[in-house]
């Protein structure tokens, strides 16, 4: 019955029968993990903004890569340890009862949300924004890890668009749900309304995790290898480890070997680029539309609400995106001539923003960026590691997205707080010109990158098999 089901559904997007399951759990599970990120974090920044304040975000987000190194550390171990759905597994678990940790602070009433001073002692604020980045780092980098371990560049293709299509929908439904349910509360109810939201996330993630487990149960080992060519080489690597003898070397450098591959990998390290420059921009452009929201909203409750119409609009345009563009363009652009399309769109909105830098314009920048980059941008992206080793797709990949888009947010929170300092009209067109630079650079990073995915395919060979 399970079966007849999805085949129905996905047949409409014209996916082979032998991979409808697996599709459609892997649509699901992105789903419910987008619809947790579509609830936090607009209660990341509007409780932030509202315990600690919204000047300190900034701030926030360099003390974030501090808390994020012992992670990333731990998380290259567990790669050793465990196998790829057990990863996503642990990073699901982890979330979620971290969520009941900081569920239990905020009906706290001296330390939660019924506390309505501000300012740099409240901790709470402090410790719910550094957990929002550690979800946020580990959630995209996670399902994609897993995701491109188990599909090829023709089904990335074909089925990506897919992926994200289900994150949208799940982001809308529940990003519109906490926009309903906070969009008239008064400032007293935000203590009890608030930290009931930080909850239903806590149980999709868990959802996330059934879903997984009902694709490993139902979905054939044989359409699990993903690219052949790295599926044979990691088992020969597997067979050369059992054999290896101990070494203290080894156990020492393998936390590490994530950052040493992107070091020593240029292709990793122009993948890096790309998403510093995204990240960079990102940070710049949403620090802006933070001050302009904080100042005009009074309470956490109206400003997550705030946040949540964003989100929810944000979702809605890259569904659009999605369903009508993204799978399309990756079938009649391929992969190289999609890579240019964002910072080709970038630089005209940009463009815009300079001859007209109205708080409009700011806001339909953040909806089209992000819009942009979480429909079309990050999917074609991903497909750049699917020929890599799994110390590039897992362990390197920590480092380059979640460690690197924490980086880059640190670069750019730098900026802004350099910047602030200047008056209003000189900030804004100092970092529009620091991002037109961005753009260009990523312009010039994407040939190189290119052109080495199409040749690795093409003689069916392993990106990062020659790395030690």
């Amino acid at each position: 019955m399970l079966n007849k089901l999805v085949e129905k559904i996905l047949s409409l997007w014209n996916v082979k029968k032998e991979y409808r399951l697996k599709v459609f759990f892997l649509s699901l599970t992105f789903l419910f993990m987008s619809a947790t990120q579509a609830i936090w974090r607009p209660l990341k920044n509007a409780i932030f903004a509202k315990t600690v304040g919204a000047i300190y975000v900034p701030d926030a987000k360099i003390y974030s890569l501090i808390f994020l190194i012992p992670l990333l550390l731990f998380y290259s171990k567990l790669v050793d340890w465990l196998r790829r759905h057990q990863l996503l597994y642990a990073f699901l678990i982890f979330h979620a009862i971290g969520c009941l940790v900081l569920y239990a602070f905020l009906i706290h009433p001296v330390y939660g949300l019924e506390n309505t001073s501000i300012g740099v002692h409240r901790f709470v604020g402090w410790g719910m924004y550094f957990f929002m980045e550690s979800f946020a780092a580990f959630m995209s980098m996670s399902f994609w890890s897993f995701a491109d371990s188990i599909n090829n560049p023709s089904d990335a293709k074909n089925y990506y668009g897919l992926f994200v299509a289900g994150s949208k929908i799940g982001s809308m439904i529940t990003a519109g749900l906490l926009y309903l349910a906070t969009n008239s509360i008064s400032v007293s109810q935000d203590h009890i309304v608030l930290p009931k939201f930080l909850l239903i996330g806590c149980i999709l993630l868990l959802c996330a995790a059934v879903s997984i487990y009902f694709m490993m149960k139902y979905v054939p080992g044989y359409h699990m290898h993903g690219y052949e060519a790295v599926y044979q080489l990691e088992k020969a690597k597997e067979k050369e480890a059992e054999k290896e003898a101990f070494s203290f070397k080894n156990m020492l450098k393998k936390p590490f070997e994530g950052l040493i591959v992107m070091i020593k990998n240029p292709y990793v390290l122009g993948i890096f680029g790309l998403v510093l420059f995204y990240e960079v921009t990102i940070v710049i452009v949403e620090y802006i539309v933070q001050i302009a929201a904080d100042a005009s909203h009074e309470s956490a409750g109206s400003l997550t609400a705030y946040f949540a119409s964003y989100y929810f609009i944000m979702n809605l345009v890259g569904l659009f995106i999605t369903l009508f563009g993204t799978t399309p363009l990756l079938r009649l652009l391929g992969i190289n001539k999609t890579l240019y399309i964002f910072p080709i769109i970038t630089i005209g909105l940009i463009v815009l923003t300079i001859f007209n830098p109205s708080a409009s314009m700011l806001f339909i920048d953040l909806v089209a960026l992000r819009s942009l980059n979480y429909a079309l941008n990050h999917p074609t992206r991903e497909i750049l590691y699917i020929p890599t080793t799994k110390a590039i797709k897992f362990k390197a990949k920590a480092w380059t997205d979640a460690f690197g888009g924490r980086f880059s947010k640190g670069i750019g929170s730098s900026l802004n707080i350099v910047m602030r300092k200047l008056a209003p009209v000189s900030f804004l067109m100092a970092n529009l010109v620091v991002i037109l630079g961005l753009m260009g650079c990523w312009l010039a990073v994407i040939p190189f990158l290119g052109n080495k995915l199409k040749k690795v395919v093409d003689e069916k060979k392993v990106i990062g098999e020659d790395v030690n």
